[in-house]
């Protein structure tokens, strides 16, 4: 058995699938996190559904990791749900909203604190990357993805001052547009707006996101808590 934990919030996603099947997660143990009932991928360890709209599901997950088993928790959260353009709706779908901001923010962040106050009860030592967008810089037509990213890095940087000092790392990355099945969701308009804005002119691979998490979960010093990092073709500043 590793003396680590990887935790991938998401592990379904094309994010969380290409991180587990990195050739450096072999010696790791993974637990993979996501709403299906079972999971396609057979290079993880554990497995558990979970709906992160619904509190009760979140807190029986975290219950069940078996934290005691490791000397290190690392969590890489990769949930993320793109809905329409807000103001294109005929109408202001409050339960979308909601439903958006559940998800994209106020779901990760429980799941993330409650993980974090578990292991700190074990004075295990801890490392979170907080997958978010572009989207917290920039903004998003879908105004609840928008508020959500943005305040996944409220997230990180609250939780890196409250726990730099107890031996957990928190690190956030914010993807601009990269090859996934969700950017091929969005209107070619926006997808096309969103390219032109990057200094590079083309869309992220999806190697490219994954190689950097993978090494900001692995590898990147502990100096960078608190850090929220772009990688997006100089979309913004």
């Amino acid at each position: 058995m590793s003396s680590d934990l990887l935790i991938i919030l998401g592990v379904e996603g094309v994010l969380g699938s290409g991180i587990s099947c990195q050739n450096r997660m072999s010696n790791i143990d993974i637990m993979g996190i996501d709403l299906p009932e079972v999971t396609r991928l057979k290079q993880i360890k554990y497995y558990i559904s979970c709906d992160v709209r619904n509190k009760d599901q979140i807190q029986s997950t975290v219950n069940q990791i078996p934290i005691h088993e490791y000397e290190k928790i690392i969590l890489i959260s990769c949930i993320g749900k793109f809905g329409v353009e807000t103001f294109k709706s005929p109408f202001l779908e409050e339960d979308s909203l909601y439903e958006s901001v559940q998800v994209n923010l106020l779901g990760v962040s429980h799941f993330i604190i409650s993980l974090v106050k578990k292991c700190l009860q074990q004075n295990l030592s801890t490392r979170i990357i907080v997958v978010g967008s572009a989207a917290a810089n920039v903004g998003s037509r879908d105004v609840g993805y928008g508020i959500s990213k943005a305040g996944l890095n409220g997230l990180v940087l609250s939780l890196s001052k409250s726990l730099a000092a107890q031996n957990s790392v928190i690190i956030g990355v914010n993807p601009g547009i990269f090859e996934s099945e969700m950017s091929e969701k969005v209107s070619l308009d926006r997808q096309l707006q969103a390219v032109e804005s990057t200094h590079i002119k083309r869309k992220g691979s999806v190697n490219e996101i994954i190689n950097f998490v993978t090494y900001l979960a692995l590898d990147a010093p502990d100096y960078l808590t608190g850090s929220v990092l772009g990688i997006n073709g100089g979309q913004y500043t």
